[in-house]
């Protein structure tokens, strides 16, 4: 027997909040050790950092590849319709990507520490830019896209919310690939994240009922 046109979008679905979902954990915490780079104690803890992201932080953003490739072919309407309402902050997160992901690959080509720090700060503002216009993304999805005050700081809350969430992420990440001081500031770097990865997920939770009709049925 084949499948109905509504088990193909149950199908097509699954996939896309599953490549999500692993895209949010794996690159999740690339993203949070580059915003948490500029709190390292010196330039060893800031390169054993982004030593425990070497071989994982390229192949991770693949996820976000398929996930969009996902919702381009099996759902073109709503493919159009995301990327023409959060067209600027979709720019603005790849553009920080692929900054990010130069900047990773040129620290390790200079030979001067003054070039090495330069690449980390352009790594640091691209993480920092991606998580934020990710953030943005969700919160306005949330919304219905729909323009206002109160949906534009809606989105502001989200987007802090989802970078505190990465952020708290990125510092677990580190707490079990370290040890010594650099994991004791990482502990200290979760325990922050975690309100504000908390504020954000409340807002969700309290926005979604109130947007969506069949989710206040429930």
């Amino acid at each position: 027997m084949g499948l109905a046109d509504g088990d193909l979008a149950v199908v097509f679905g699954t996939l896309l909040a599953f490549s999500i979902f692993l895209y949010i954990v794996l690159d999740g915490f690339d993203l949070g050790i580059g915003i948490c780079l500029p709190f390292a104690g010196d330039a060893d803890e800031r390169d054993r950092m982004l030593g425990t992201i070497g071989p994982f932080w390229d192949a991770n953003e693949t996820w976000l590849v398929l996930g969009v490739g996902i919702l381009l072919v099996a759902f073109p309407a709503a493919h159009g319709a995301v990327l023409t309402a959060v067209y600027l902050p979709v720019s603005l997160m790849l553009l920080a990507l692929i900054f990010r992901g130069v900047a990773f690959e040129m620290r390790l080509k200079v030979g001067s520490a003054e070039g090495r720090r330069r690449w980390e700060g352009v790594f640091v503002v691209g993480s920092l830019g991606a998580a934020l216009a990710q953030g943005w993304i969700l919160g306005r999805y949330v919304m219905g896209f729909a323009p206002g005050w109160g949906e534009t700081a809606f989105a502001a809350i989200s987007a802090l919310g989802v970078t505190s969430a990465y952020v708290l992420v990125g510092a677990s990440w580190i707490i079990w690939r370290t040890e010594g001081a650099l994991q004791r500031r990482a502990v200290a770097w979760a325990r922050g994240a975690l309100l504000g990865a908390g504020v954000g997920l409340a807002a969700m939770s309290l926005a979604t009922p109130l947007v969506l009709e069949r989710i206040a049925a429930r």
